[in-house]
């Protein structure tokens, strides 16, 4: 739901031009209307202001939360606060839900991108202390607690987002993400101006300097494959707030600080007989809040586990058949789940939608995610996410369930093996150890079973040859520039967890895999105007299952083992006996091998950017073998390409040649272009 934009200026004059800008290009997130409003920290004076995107009854709605107050003649107020908004209409769809909303006073204001899944259940407890309301959107409900409980309000939340809320008697603007980073917040402070908006490209297109790539994190995708996991990105002075964060900005100075966080030490309440009933009514509470919403909701089916149990389960509680978005290929059973789709179906007895791309596309998508996800990828499934997504917005769709999460939460990656039998050595549980030695290694090999659960025993000279095949060579191709290039200490499991199956599933849950999972996810769904909800992030699962010990989640060397026995009811057979883990698995190196190889050498050996990180030569070596099928190194060459792609996108474009802003009308009374308001701004 929804995109957000935004800027505070300690010199009191908002970049009028810029915020419109940045709004203009998060228009995909929210085409259904758009909103500005800029603030005078000192006095308390407002001035909003609306768009081409925005219905006549918007402006009613804005003045009705907040009739313009004003200091005269506009430009004798310093409005050093502006903050814009794209809405994807989901909850209340009436022009009451306009944003920027505010309260009645006007002196809090918000913009707000996601959804808030007990917004019904905090409306009724905010009503008895007394709150009174004019919509049934979720964002009024953010802006009511917030009065009420300040920012302890955030823990109140069950759901997923991203807001800005600017405090007029604090004089201080407060921005939180959720629990899990869900939805996405970036933002851009240099002492003087802090700028954010819910995507990268609203912010490095519209900035006053040319954009500067951030080497480190080249780097460490060539050489790791790591991406989204620490607060830098891919753009020099550019961040993201991290998961479960939240930051103040304003006259008391700049901070950042962790409002939630996953208890190493919880223990799962209860009996160990109870916990997949509780199991299964946390998952099925998560999908039906999920449910909520004023427009039809459907789901993404892949045929495994989790997409199934979200589908199942839904359409238990949906009150119509549930529309199902599924992409295939006629490659070969490695990329085509449809026989485990047919049976989530027939089981659900969902209206079921499958598209199967022929590739023909291939480059003019690939080109488009670039545009998107505005920071390089790691893996090919974003071009069948995207199929999906797109499938999903021809058939009319604004709100899809997914399954994501589900692997990080509940070990559901076949890796989670080795480290089990790690724990069981290292609690010298030998017989356990013994027994499950050989189901693990009949799924992933001796060698590797066996390098990964001896690693810490194993001496550095050994583990270093094992990490680099392991590995592949990753960083072989890396140019001079980027070797001289300082490193510290890499990013590692947290400490305190009791296991290393549990401080690996951490990790991967807050940094090694599921934000860029998220990060993809999002703006491939909002690039259709698509949200997805992901009822595996309910925190109150997420919370369960970590406190859950490891042999609830991996029975021998089945994954997800209280999934399967919670939700056994529901999930057809075929699919509940899946050990194979797919993905959105796309048939790229076939493609790339064969009718694709020339644009394959043309895109990554015509010289630019990419041959100031990578070596030419060893990277032209690395890529004849890759396409004479010598070596299997797929997922890096789509991790070339995508940086390439990214870098004469982003790198290559000035900033400063913007297009040229629409007029921007204002709703208290009469209307001025946004040029005439600009120059009143400035003071002309």
């Amino acid at each position: 739901m929804c995109g957000i934009a935004g800027m505070l200026d300690r010199g009191g004059r908002a970049d009028l031009g810029r915020l419109q800008r940045m709004s203009t290009l998060l228009r995909h997130r929210g085409p259904d209307d758009e909103g500005i409003v800029l603030l005078d920290a000192r006095s308390g004076a407002w001035l909003t202001l609306g768009g081409a995107d925005t219905p006549a009854d918007g402006y009613a709605s804005a003045v009705r939360y907040a009739p313009g107050r004003h200091d005269g003649d506009i430009a004798r107020a310093s409005y050093g606060v502006g903050l814009a908004h794209r809405r994807l209409s989901i909850v209340d769809l009436s022009p009451s839900g306009h944003q920027p909303m505010s309260r009645a006073d006007g002196r809090s204001w918000i913009v707000y991108n996601g959804e808030i899944y007990n917004h019904v259940e905090l409306r009724a407890e905010l009503e008895g202390l007394g709150e009174r309301f004019v919509s049934s959107s979720d964002t009024e409900v953010i802006l009511a607690a917030y009065r009420r409980f300040g920012r302890g309000c955030l823990a109140r939340f069950n759901g997923m987002f991203a807001f800005a809320l600017w405090d007029g008697e604090r004089r201080e603007l407060l921005c939180a993400r959720d629990r899990l980073g869900i939805k996405p917040f970036y933002y851009q402070y240099d002492g003087e101006r802090f700028v954010f908006a819910s995507e990268p490209r609203a912010l490095v297109l519209t900035q006053p300097r040319r954009i500067a790539p951030r080497l480190e994190a080249v780097r460490d995708l060539v050489a790791l494959d790591w991406v989204d996991h620490e607060a830098h990105t891919f753009f020099e002075g550019l961040f993201q707030l991290p998961a479960g964060h939240a930051l103040t900005v304003g006259e008391q100075g700049f901070a950042v600080h962790r409002w939630w966080e996953l208890d190493p030490s919880a223990s799962a309440p209860g009996d160990p007989e109870d916990w997949d009933r509780e199991f299964e009514r946390l998952f099925t509470d998560a999908v039906r809040l999920r449910l909520r919403a004023d427009v039809e909701v459907g789901s993404c089916l892949s045929g495994g586990l989790d997409s199934t149990a979200v589908v199942t389960t839904a359409a238990r509680l949906a009150t119509r058949p549930l529309h199902t978005f599924t992409c295939a290929y006629e490659e070969g059973p490695a990329f085509d789940e449809r026989p485990y789709m047919r049976a989530a179906v027939e089981a659900s007895r969902a209206a079921s939608h499958v598209v199967i791309p022929d590739g023909a596309d291939f480059w003019s998508v690939f080109d488009r995610l670039a545009e998107h996800q505005a920071e390089p990828t790691a893996g090919p499934g974003l071009y069948s996410q995207w199929k999906v997504m797109e499938l999903a917005h021809e058939a009319g769709l604004k709100v899809l369930l997914d399954g994501q999460g589900g692997d990080e939460t509940l070990a559901g990656y076949p890796r989670y093996l080795p480290l089990r039998l790690r724990d069981l050595l290292a609690g010298a549980r030998l017989i356990s150890f013994a027994r499950l030695f050989g189901p693990v290694a009949a799924r992933l090999g001796a060698t590797t079973t066996l390098a990964l659960a001896l690693e810490p025993w194993l001496p550095p000279a050994v583990v270093a040859p094992l990490r680099r095949r392991f590995g592949q060579g990753k960083d072989r191709v890396l140019s001079p520039t980027l070797r001289a290039l300082e490193r510290g200490a890499l990013p590692r499991p947290p400490g305190g967890f009791r296991t290393a199956v549990a401080r690996q599933m951490a990790f991967d849950a807050r940094q090694r895999l599921l934000p860029s999972l998220l990060r993809y996810e999002d703006r491939n769904s909002m690039a259709f105007s698509i949200e997805t909800r992901l009822p595996f992030l309910d925190y109150r699962l997420v919370e369960f299952a970590f406190s859950l010990r490891d042999g609830v989640k991996l029975e021998g060397a089945t994954t997800k083992a209280i999934l399967r026995r919670a939700l056994g009811d529901r999930i057809p057979r075929a699919v509940l006996e899946r050990q194979d883990k797919m993905g959105f698995e796309t048939p790229t190196d076939v493609w790339l091998r064969s009718r694709f190889a020339g644009e394959v050498r043309r895109r990554l050996l015509t010289p630019g950017p990419l041959h100031e990180w990578l070596d030419p030569k060893t990277l032209g070596a690395e890529l004849e073998d890759y396409l004479a099928d010598r070596r299997a190194i797929g997922l890096q060459v789509w991790r070339w390409l995508s940086l390439d792609a990214w870098a004469r996108r982003f790198l290559e474009r000035d900033p400063r040649v913007a297009e040229r802003a629409p007029e921007i009308p204002l709703h208290a009374g009469r209307h001025q272009s946004y040029v005439e308001v600009m120059r009143a701004l400035q003071g002309a």
